[in-house]
């Protein structure tokens, strides 16, 4: 593998990281996520969402111009892929680690709010779906923070990702022209 690839991918997956764990820290900070707040979260959510967004751009740009201004579909893509990998291992870890030990009492409100907002949208979407009492339960009872939900998490946000990735890649390509 190119250096540069693997050189770029790792630093700003380290970036992605921080900047996943700094979104986590100041919804912390300003109470967590809650009815109250909800649409202040949310504003924060698409401006750190933007930033993830730059940051790539800028890696894209960066890696180019170290391939002289000529790279290829799968160079870029390879080394945003390893760049979301790093970025959400670090950020999936930070969660992980955050709301069951660190603040395990925060882990819990959290994990409430969020099973009593996937009730909420589940009866949204009773007259849809069929929806029963028993999975309403289910609902209730999942740990949002478990190794196994964080795990099916980061396999999410990486087939995401990999879908920004093919398009950014596409965007910023620049093969070398033939003669």
């Amino acid at each position: 593998m190119n250096e540069i690839i693997k050189k770029n991918g790792i630093n700003f997956g380290i970036i992605l990281g921080i900047l996943g764990i700094t979104s986590q820290m100041i919804v912390y900070a300003m109470g967590g996520i809650s009815k109250e707040n909800a649409i202040l979260n949310s504003v924060l959510q698409f401006i750190f969402w933007m930033a993830y967004l730059v940051v790539r751009i800028i890696q894209c740009n960066k890696t180019k111009k170290e391939f002289n201004g000529f790279i290829s579909l799968k160079e870029l893509f390879t080394t945003l892929t390893i760049t979301i990998l790093i970025g959400i291992l670090i950020s999936q870890s930070f969660t992980f680690l955050f709301n069951n030990f660190i603040d395990a009492a925060y882990g819990e409100l959290l994990n409430k709010f969020m099973n009593e907002q996937q009730i909420l949208a589940q009866n949204a979407m009773k007259s849809f779906t069929k929806v029963s009492n028993e999975d309403l339960k289910k609902i209730a009872e999942t740990n949002n923070f478990s190794i196994l939900n964080i795990a099916q998490g980061t396999l999410i946000a990486f087939l995401v990702s990999s879908i920004m990735n093919l398009i950014l890649a596409a965007i910023f390509k620049k093969n070398q022209p033939v003669f």
